[in-house]
């Protein structure tokens, strides 16, 4: 009886071959139904991923430019898994010359970008002695862009046969008329979590170079745990802080469908990961879920007596955003203030201007402060919601750390406490914070 379990590996899992052997081994004690697959990423810091090399190709094909070395490079990765699997007699020459003749006419960069994908998914299924199965018969793209799950699941259930395992290439389908369309980088991700969804599993896989999500940045803290469960509203409050190891519309397809998520290591298959849980499901941490954040964040602070008092405020500003195709992060508001947080790399010297120009003439403010450098940082754990003692340790915390608090935010779902500090501040703050209260 075969178990029905999709798994996914990452780029790094599948990097050489010995990587690959490594996949084989969970592979086939796990009993896995579904695999999908990344193209092979870096094999040392100074190699290159093969999406990338086919990245390089086609824009040299662009400018005219010979790109011979990038696509013979291209070749060489998987010409070498062959031979460590003794795959010699399969002949990928026919599709090879359909990709050299694609990236020469530079006309159709989805399916060039896709072919890692495809190379890796064609040659592990070899391996495993799986079926191979092209995510461009089944994964449907509507004229929106937009994935068509109901179509998907009818196309994929109408191509599989339970008695049957498959290896599924990631980070593309294709659009109504049958021309392949990738998803944006990482997208190999969204792929596994399509399949789990129209498969009509309950846990989905996901395998890569770490052990699991960490209570903290381990670059920051001194080996931070691995985090058994988490909800997956925690994880959206930790990877909008930087803990980005899921692509977000990943998680989305997982989060509407009730599906667990198991991240695991690839190079640590005995370590059990985390297990990231449908949001009804009552999780009871023993502490606080985790700590996060980014830098790279600006704050425009505009001062109005009685602010609070002038109907419509909140859209005004939103629309002056807007009108400039900056999102805004956070509104920190006061009687007299207003301040909005925002990512500074939406902000120019032009558009820096113009904005302050807006803000004049619509609000007529007292007096305005832009202030740059800003980290953010997240507090996160249900821990939070309802517990006077936990929030008080976290204040007190916070202000041991002696470190200049520019906002603090506490939301009403009660989940996390976000504040702002300099840039410089950054690394110190999360250390001391992760010491005091994990």
């Amino acid at each position: 009886m075969k178990d029905n379990i999709v798994c996914k590996f990452g780029g790094t899992s599948l990097a050489n071959a010995h990587n690959i052997e490594n996949v084989k081994n969970i592979v086939l004690s796990g009993k896995k139904k579904y695999v999908v697959v990344s193209a092979p990423g870096k094999r040392n810091k100074t190699d290159t991923k093969i999406t990338d090399l086919l990245i390089k190709s086609f824009n040299l094909s662009k400018e005219n430019k010979d790109f011979s070395a990038e696509f013979n490079l291209f070749k060489e990765r998987f010409e070498e898994i062959k031979t460590y699997f003794n795959l010699d007699k399969i002949n990928l020459t026919s599709y090879y010359n359909e990709l050299y003749k694609k990236i020469s006419k530079h006309d159709d960069y989805d399916f060039v970008v896709s072919r890692g994908e495809f190379f890796s998914a064609f040659l592990i299924a070899k391996v495993l002695k799986y079926e191979f199965l092209d995510a461009s018969s089944f994964i449907t793209f509507n004229s929106d862009g937009q994935v068509e799950l109901k179509v998907t699941k009818q196309k994929f259930l109408s191509l599989v046969d339970k008695n049957k395992n498959y290896v599924i290439p990631g980070f593309y389908g294709a659009k109504l008329n049958g021309k392949i369309k990738t998803f944006s980088r990482g997208g190999s991700d969204i792929t596994g979590a399509i399949v789990a969804c129209i498969s009509n599993i309950k846990t989905y896989e996901n395998w890569t170079d770490v052990e699991g999500f960490l209570v903290a940045d381990p670059r920051i803290c001194n080996n931070p745990e691995v985090i058994e469960k988490l909800s997956y509203h925690e994880l959206r409050e930790l990877s909008y802080m930087g803990a980005n190891v899921l692509h977000p519309d990943c998680v989305r397809f997982l989060r509407e469908n009730d599906i667990i998520l198991n991240l695991r290591s690839t190079f640590n298959p005995a370590c059990k990961g985390s297990f990231i849980m449908p949001d009804k499901v009552k999780i009871n941490h023993k502490n606080l879920t985790g700590i996060a954040g980014q830098k790279g964040f600006t704050i425009i602070h505009i001062e109005k007596f009685a602010i609070n008092e002038s109907l419509g405020i909140i859209e005004i500003i939103a629309n002056i955003f807007k009108k400039y195709n900056i999102s805004i992060e956070h509104i920190p508001t006061g009687i007299d203030s207003v301040s909005v947080i925002f990512k500074s790399i939406y902000l120019n010297d032009t558009n820096k201007q113009k904005i302050i120009k807006d803000i004049n003439n619509q609000i007529k403010q007292d007096n305005l402060k832009i202030i740059e450098n800003v980290a953010l940082i997240s507090i996160v754990g249900t821990k939070l919601k309802n517990n006077l003692e936990i929030e008080k340790k976290v204040f007190d915390s916070v202000f041991k750390a002696k470190v200049n608090l520019i906002t603090l935010n506490k939301g009403a779902s009660g989940l996390s406490i976000i504040f702002a500090v300099n840039e410089k501040d950054f690394e110190y703050t999360i250390k001391t914070l992760y010491n005091s209260l994990f």
